[in-house]
């Protein structure tokens, strides 16, 4: 049975361990989101204590609903603003029982999420990655849960399946957990098909694309038109495909030197498109570990961190238009 927001009460009446109960969000997020986003405005007792109505819990419940379906807090909140904003009706399912409770009592350092993620991926619990992964969400950026929570819970998966503690198949589940969170993430932001695009994709034989799939991710929440490619792209097929569609600029990770090394005729075979060529760039931990691939691979290396390549991204691409004289598609 759905039920329209607005025919809830808005009689304060709930203290804030009901809540909790109710709808399975911590003291902690309830407190994060009411100070970062206003998302609820609960009513003060006297002696200063937080007071919610049923229309605040339906609209907590309404929030993780959401969020289950792969969008951060933030994507909820501007949804829900547009909204409000073209005076839309929201419906709340009121035969939907509360999510599991997040744990934690006090905000936590993004680190400290990792040792908990790493335990239930490779519990095979996906119910307890979902909460951990949407508390993140929750109390940080997507940048920051992407960068320290997921790649070191990435780092320490890996290292594990190297050293024997976990078998194959765990750091496949894990890492294809990972990727699908990452992957509805990916969907959830527009493509923006009046910005300049942006092609991504890994190298030929390459087939660790969480890196790739991570600077796509933060590039298209940046405002950028990203098409990605994935996993193990041959050269040939990547260039017959940049020719056709004419992107402002081309990214492909490598993680070894088998694969960087068969990137180096991409700038090459890109400069065929003549002043209109893409902009190509690379990136992954090949590159990272080792400068003389560097020097192998024609391109611009856009470093270790992401949020750093962002900010080269753009520059290039400023530079790229100012130079071709707005000949960008």
């Amino acid at each position: 049975m759905r039920k329209p927001l607005a025919d809830f009460s808005d009689e304060p009446i709930y203290n804030m361990k009901a809540v909790e109960q109710q709808t399975g969000i911590s003291a902690a997020t309830l407190r994060a989101w009411e100070r970062r986003y206003t998302l609820v405005e609960p009513k003060r007792t006297s002696s200063g204590y937080r007071l919610y109505s049923d229309r605040d819990v339906a609209l907590l419940l309404w929030v993780r609903h959401q969020m289950s379906e792969g969008l951060t807090i933030s994507r909820v909140v501007a949804m829900l603003e547009t909204m409000r904003l073209n005076h839309e009706p929201i419906w709340v399912d009121m035969d939907e029982s509360a999510p599991n409770s997040f744990n934690a009592e006090a905000p936590n350092p993004p680190a400290s999420f990792v040792q908990p993620l790493y335990q239930a991926l490779i519990n095979l619990d996906t119910e307890r990655a979902d909460d951990i992964v949407e508390q993140g969400f929750a109390l940080y950026t997507l940048t920051t849960v992407c960068m320290e929570i997921i790649v070191p819970t990435l780092i320490e998966i890996g290292e594990a399946m190297h050293n024997g503690q976990i078998s194959i198949s765990t750091e496949h589940f894990a890492s294809t957990y990972l990727r699908g969170r990452l992957y509805g993430l990916f969907r959830v932001y527009p493509q923006m098909s009046d910005m300049p695009m942006i092609m991504v994709g890994c190298a030929p034989t390459e087939h660790h694309e969480i890196g790739a799939l991570i600077f796509a991710l933060m590039l298209r929440q940046h405002g950028y038109n990203v098409i990605y490619l994935g996993q193990d792209v041959p050269v040939n097929d990547f260039v017959e495909t940049a020719l056709n569609e004419h992107p402002a600029m081309v990214c492909m990770s490598a993680n070894n030197e088998t694969a960087a090394l068969l990137l180096r005729e991409m700038q090459s075979s890109l400069n065929k498109a003549g002043p209109a060529a893409p902009i190509f760039c690379y990136g992954g931990r090949a590159f990272d570990t080792d400068p003389a691939l560097r020097q192998a691979v024609p391109g611009h290396y856009l470093g270790s961190d992401p949020r750093e390549a962002i900010n080269l991204v753009k520059n290039l691409l400023r530079n790229h238009r100012d130079h071709t004289h707005g000949h960008l598609p």
